[in-house]
């Protein structure tokens, strides 16, 4: 059985989105890998600039790839490599068992070879469904194609509804109405300063009732109607939950009845029968924005019916770009043009299309009984840290140190030893390279929804183990690590483990941090939400000490100089760096071995941005800036002081009673 969930979860809690850092923003021309590990800066004292000190010479060397905001430690590209010789190397084979990851790989880069995609000519179902789309005379016919095209074509659905996990009972899963948060990649955080964006959304929907038949006046029309659905869709948005950092403490469960008193205009029931979801387990559904689902539920009338009809449509076409935007004249403004050969195309579009597929082999490939011993025998090292920590922590009161020590215990690790082979596919149609894609996004629409009446595991995969990540999920309380995050200069097998403890050590820290963070703190040790599984005395005292680390990222530290970070906005994350490196230091006897912690933890963090990429992370981004997540996390800590003799008057120097901690 798969262990695979298609729809990543948690996604405040990824460090994907890693920050960036101040120094040497100016991009670079060539494709090269950036250069970490090198040795620390004769001309920066880490007594004053500890990020510079260890990172300015692989900054100065560092360039960015064509087309890139940012470099650093967190590159892909070396994993994407390593997929693609994957894929060509069972390209080349043969043999395979029908159905399986090999098979599907073979015949998807044999078929991606011998497709015509010079041709310009949409394929026929595709056409046939867009007249299918614009025939609907009514909103019942459009949601009941609608429906056959989740199931059948893998699109989202104007519904919005999704697998996730009930937050209010833990291993549940639950049928989600997912709040929209754009449309059509007009987000809606954009419009509360500008109408701007909706003039794409007008265009799309026009190219797409052109391509169709309508003319383009007639079009242009509908296109703007659109545009006035998309407005009142964002108009309904409780916005504080689009742009909430924790969105878990708007989550609720309707029942059935509640639901369909909302979606008047919509037969609820029929549609999930048609989509294929076994309706013995759609009796409650989990919704975090009933407001937006009125809103939605409000256009979903005869009134809206040619703007409806648009946005199917531009689903679709967005779903199947590649293959129909040069079949329509007016979707030629959508047709990507590719510089590459075919082979780098196919070796490109089958690592994006089927990772499910490549990432079992990228395991098998990459990944040890050796490596997994030294992850875990590392994450329990981390574990009795934090053990330590929290027993020592006499300001909570007993009850709640032991409840922590509960949670702390009861934490899983996801490994890429839990990733497993599926069972063979064996309704995918290999006619040629589009009905491939087609079938295969069924078929994992068809294992999601297979999914509602499974338990929620708690070892279940929520990343494909070829990204350069990790993440805590508060629901499961367990900690996934990728394979693709166990290369330098996170994790080196032949390194000492202390070096590997500022590295990959880190990163579990940190993720193992977010479980007593200022949000996560909220889920109780079963991965239920429920603040009150805190005393509110100590609740205060939280308070309190969150107040302070605002206080304290925000007062003493800037960027260029000018720009400070927004200390609620960054705070479960500063927590969870600090609270990490409070930990491995507890693990390190010596300064020798706490100098090859602190170097490595600021090499992984070594990451050059663009000026106006910084900016926006500042705006929008729940992670510091990578230089300040380094030097204020640092500056914080006692053991760095006495580490590098740092005294007033040092650039890295914070006043003994300025200094904070999260659990001493």
């Amino acid at each position: 059985m798969r262990k695979l969930i298609g729809t990543f979860l948690i996604c405040s809690m990824m460090l994907s989105q890693v920050s960036g850092c101040v120094a040497t923003t100016v991009p670079g021309e060539t494709e090269i890998a950036p250069s970490v590990g090198t040795e620390p800066s004769e001309c920066i004292r880490p007594q004053d600039d500890f990020y510079g000190y260890v990172n300015s010479e692989a900054l100065s060397g560092m360039e960015f790839r064509y087309g890139e905001l940012s470099a650093g430690s967190f590159d892909q590209q070396d994993v994407i490599d390593q997929v693609k010789e994957i894929i060509l190397s069972v390209a080349s084979g043969s043999g395979y068992n029908s159905g399986s990851e090999e098979y599907i790989i073979k015949q998807a880069y044999d078929l991606f070879l011998s497709y015509d995609f010079e041709s310009g000519e949409a394929p026929a179902d595709i056409d046939s469904i867009l007249h299918q789309i614009d025939n609907c005379a009514t909103v019942e016919e459009l949601l009941d194609l609608d429906a056959v095209l989740v199931r059948d074509y893998g699109i989202t659905g104007i519904l919005n509804l999704s697998v996730g996990t009930d937050y209010l009972d833990s291993g549940r899963r639950i049928l989600m109405f997912c709040q929209y948060q754009e449309i059509m990649d007009v987000a809606f955080k954009d419009l509360s300063n500008t109408y701007g964006p909706l003039n794409s959304l007008k265009t799309m929907g026009s190219a797409a009732m052109q391509a169709a038949g309508h003319d383009k006046e007639t079009a242009d029309q509908i296109g703007g109607e659109l545009g006035y659905m998309a407005m009142d869709i964002y108009n309904s948005t409780d916005m504080d939950i689009c742009n909430c950092l924790m969105p878990y403490e708007y989550f609720q469960v309707m029942s059935k009845n509640e639901i369909c008193s909302i979606l008047t205009n919509a037969d609820l029931i029929s549609y999930l029968s048609t989509v294929g979801y076994d309706l013995n387990y759609c009796s409650e559904f989990g919704i975090t924005d009933p407001g937006q689902l009125q809103g939605l539920n409000n256009i979903l009338t005869e009134e809206n019916l040619q703007g409806l009809k648009a946005w199917e449509m531009c689903r679709l076409i967005e779903k199947y770009r590649r293959f129909v935007a040069g079949g329509y004249e007016s979707l030629a403004q959508y047709e990507t043009t590719y510089y590459t050969d075919a082979e780098d195309q196919a070796l490109d579009d089958i690592a994006e299309v089927f990772v499910y597929e490549t990432d079992p082999l990228y395991v098998e490939s990459y990944y040890s009984e050796q490596m997994d011993q030294a992850l875990i025998s590392m994450c329990d090292d981390i574990k009795d840290g934090y053990r330590e920590l929290i027993s020592g922590a006499d300001w909570l009161t007993e009850q709640t140190r032991d409840s922590l020590l509960l949670k702390l215990d009861n934490i899983v690790y996801v490994t890429a030893a839990d990733l497993e082979r599926h069972d063979p596919y064996t309704d995918l149609c290999y006619e040629d390279y589009y009905q491939l894609v087609r079938s295969y996004s069924a078929e994992l629409t068809r294992q999601d929804i297979l999914s509602l009446s499974l338990p929620a595991g708690r070892e279940d995969i929520k990343m494909p183990m070829q990204m350069v990540n990790a993440c805590y999920d508060p629901s499961l309380n367990n900690i996934t690590i990728t394979r693709a995050i166990m290369n330098a200069p996170f994790f080196d097998m032949d390194e000492d483990y202390y070096t590997n403890l500022g590295g990959l050590g880190m990163v579990i820290a940190h993720e193992m941090g977010h479980a007593f963070d200022s949000n996560c703190i909220l889920f109780n040790e079963d991965g239920v939400y429920d603040p009150a599984w805190i005393p509110q005395a100590d609740r205060d005292a939280l308070e309190s000490r969150n107040l302070e680390a605002i206080s304290y990222f925000e007062d003493n530290f800037t960027v260029f100089g000018v720009y400070h970070v927004d200390g609620e906005q960054t705070l479960g994350e500063n927590y969870a760096d600090l609270g990490g490196m409070e930990c491995i230091t507890t693990l390190a006897k010596s300064p020798e071995q706490l100098k090859l912690l602190f170097e490595n933890y600021a090499r992984i963090w070594c990451e050059k941005m663009v000026d106006t990429a910084l900016l926006d992370q500042l705006d929008t981004d729940e992670h510091s800036p990578a230089l300040i997540r380094t030097n204020a996390v640092l500056s914080a800590l006692d053991c760095f002081y006495e580490t590098y003799g740092v005294t007033e008057g040092d650039g890295m120097y914070i006043a003994p009673e300025d200094r904070i901690s999260r659990w001493h």
